[in-house]
């Protein structure tokens, strides 16, 4: 069975402050004070310039070369930088070996791996992660975070980067807690980073949703967002006038996608801030009474023990929101405890069900989606999802293990359906219960990359060649490589490399841009079946699989099309011993192309040798095992191998044969241990 992993959480101490909470599911204190950095005038040197700064722990995690969990975190903590409404920010500090959680003015982050408790009060059972703050808890920075920790469970569990099926995500789990570190609690709607629970093989969470991006800029709002954004506020309270304290109001778009919600505090008043100007419907349900279900008052904090689950999930209250504007919606619902539930829902890859939301693609057909719960009918249909694009087919009835009844459809995605969490809405006559963001809509899976030769664009590939892939959202933008060795992260972009015997290697990087990148197979990489996982500064992740060769002779042409003029050079050593390097090509810039310079043999005392550059050449078996071919004559090159100065890159020696004089424009190919070169093109004079 495919284990779902119980997800992270968030310990905070000193609960003494005593203000009131005002909207989304923040971090309190004990009280209600919501937490947060003070990012212009801190009160800790871990905040400096506007950054938070963090500090990695070089052990790292036994799963992990130390580079990918720099990477991965680099990119959990540029995820929430990125929010373009937001001002929070963050730097990385010197790397410390401390293991302390509490108050020591380094924000440390480092893993368990032969204990799950810290030696400080944190016991990591059963959770991927904890992030522990510490805050002022009186006077006027109350609630202001002055120090934190994050810790990951590597005794329990296997981390991964690359999604793979058997380990948790680092780089998800990693922006989740973040955003505990900066003053985020757990969010009910599923389908949100801030969601308590993920499974192993899943890196949706890496991308925020817009829950977790408004959250951040009501927190730390760039100069205008609050001005340009709507709030919506009101009480829910019960027929009877009665306060409920603890619903979960959620505001809906117009695509049904569930874009934030909030908690009401004891008096039943929420306030949500940052939304869109626009249409919504807004309703309020009560969390699950059972620990352990979808989301219950156990995934919040302390300052939420006292909630009340015994109501009922409320109507659609249809609402207008405008730019710099407060709207109120007050939400009247029924008391008692709700007839049906929903704790569980399908997970397509397992077969089972969980407490955690469901996914699907657009463009998929016949998806299978379930939710299993206390009182849900079993006649009709009475399963729904929320918004457009969804094609509803057949209902199924049956039971989970435990007896609870389960009801299912299978639906259809169309290519275009709006992405985002989509709620489970089950109705049962007059009553209905919501499994918000029950099902997230994922977007269409991106064509795997294709990954070829840099020289003539063949899937044939080598070990450490050089090589290119294509593809869409690679990179942010355009960046060459200016430092040597050579980066294996370039504007956020990385690609890793996995062969059949289970060797990593990060791959150089000399350039990257949205649609190109062009890297060497990292030397390490055993020849056989190799994966190629790109990860962009989005998180965003393409595979493919190659095959590497010994050898897969490319040879590099002047336009770089791997077809027309040679990329190369004369080399001419004459009679007295002068030697010289002559150029075959030159730019024409009437034309703006590549035109050829006439190779001239000269005197028959002349040596005359054409320089070739390409690829995948190096690990010829020997010398005598090439060949090359220069307009019919043949012959095995003087040298074939490493170029020496630039890497990757391979160098060949052809002797030029006086039989060429008067030729023109002839072809130029080379065979390496039996496989054939692309084709180029020489002008002898």
């Amino acid at each position: 069975m495919k284990q779902i992993l119980s997800a992270t959480a968030l310990i905070a101490i000193f609960f003494l402050a005593t203000h009131s909470t005002a909207s989304y599911v923040r971090s309190p204190l004990s009280t209600g004070t919501p937490m947060a950095w003070n990012l212009t005038n801190p009160g800790t040197q871990e905040v400096s310039n506007g950054r938070i700064t963090y500090n990695l722990n070089p052990a790292g995690s036994d799963d992990l070369p130390f580079s990918e969990v720099e990477r991965a975190l680099a990119a959990s903590f540029q995820s929430w930088e990125n929010i373009p409404t937001s001002e929070v920010a963050f730097q990385r500090g010197p790397n410390t070996s401390a293991t302390v959680t509490t108050n020591d003015n380094v924000l440390q982050i480092y893993w368990l791996e032969n204990t799950t408790n810290s030696g400080d009060g944190l016991n990591l059972a059963g959770t991927l992660g904890l992030t522990r703050l510490t805050t002022f808890t009186s006077g006027a920075r109350s609630g202001e975070i002055i120090d934190g920790a994050i810790v990951f469970n590597g005794n329990q569990f296997k981390w991964a980067t690359d999604g793979r099926a058997d380990a948790a995500d680092l780089q998800e789990v990693a922006t989740h807690e973040i955003g505990h570190l900066i003053g985020l609690t757990h969010s009910p709607i599923g389908g949100t980073t801030m969601f308590p629970r993920t499974g192993v093989g899943r890196t949706q969470g890496r991308t925020l949703a817009f829950d977790d991006q408004i959250a951040a800029s009501v927190i730390y709002p760039s100069p205008g967002f609050l001005q340009t954004t709507a709030t919506l506020r009101g009480n829910v309270r019960d027929g009877n006038g009665g306060n409920i304290f603890g619903a979960h109001v959620v505001a809906v778009d117009a695509n049904g996608v569930s874009v934030a919600g909030g908690i009401t505090l004891q008096d039943g008043s929420y306030t949500i801030q940052g939304l869109l100007p626009g249409s919504y419907n807004v309703y309020a349900e009560p969390t699950d009474p059972l620990t352990g279900a979808y989301f219950s008052r156990s995934d919040l904090q302390s300052f939420f023990s006292g909630i009340t689950t015994d109501f009922q999930t409320s109507r659609d209250f249809p609402v207008t929101l405008s730019a710099g504007g407060t709207t109120t919606q007050n939400i009247t619902v029924s008391a008692g405890a709700p007839a049906l539930d929903g704790y569980f829902v399908y997970d397509r890859a397992s077969g089972n069900f969980f407490n955690v939301g469901s996914q699907v693609r657009q463009g998929e057909s016949r998806a299978l989606v379930a939710v299993g719960g206390p009182g849900l009918p079993q006649s009709g249909t009475p399963l729904s999802i929320s918004g457009p694009g969804i094609t509803v087919g057949p209902t199924y009835f049956n039971r989970l293990g435990n007896g609870m009844p389960s009801v299912a459809i299978e639906i259809t995605v169309s290519p275009d359906a709006p992405v985002g969490p989509r709620n489970m809405i089950i109705t049962n006559g007059s009553q209905r219960t919501i499994v918000t963001g029950g099902v997230e809509i994922l977007a269409s899976a991106a064509a795997a990359p294709a990954v070829v030769s840099s020289a003539n664009f063949s899937n044939q590939l080598a070990a450490e060649a050089l090589v290119s892939v294509f593809g869409q959202n690679l990179a942010p933008t355009t960046q060459v490589a200016a430092t040597s060795p050579l980066p294996t992260i370039l504007n956020g972009t990385s690609i890793r490399l996995r062969d059949g015997a289970g060797n990593e290697r990060l791959a150089p990087l000399f350039f990257v841009s949205p649609t190109q990148i062009n890297f060497q197979i990292a030397p390490g990489i055993q020849t056989g079946q190799t994966s190629v996982t790109i990860t962009n500064s989005n998180g965003d992740q393409f595979s493919s699989t190659v095959q590497l060769n010994a050898t897969a002779p490319g040879l590099f042409a002047a336009n770089g099309t791997g077809k027309d003029l040679a990329a190369a050079v004369v080399f001419r050593r004459k009679a007295n011993g002068q030697e010289s390097f002559e150029s075959l090509v030159r730019f024409d810039t009437a034309s703006s192309q590549f035109v050829a310079i006439p190779i001239d043999l000269g005197p028959a005392t002349d040596q005359v040798v054409l320089v070739l550059f390409g690829t995948g050449i190096r690990f010829r078996s020997s010398l005598s095992a090439m060949s090359y071919n220069v307009g019919g004559t043949t012959g095995t090159p003087l040298f074939a191998g490493a170029q020496g100065d630039f890497v990757g890159l391979d160098q060949i020696n052809v002797p030029l044969s006086r039989n060429l004089l008067g030729r023109g424009l002839v072809n130029v190919s080379l065979t390496a241990d039996g496989k054939p070169s692309n084709t180029v093109t020489i002008n002898v004079k």
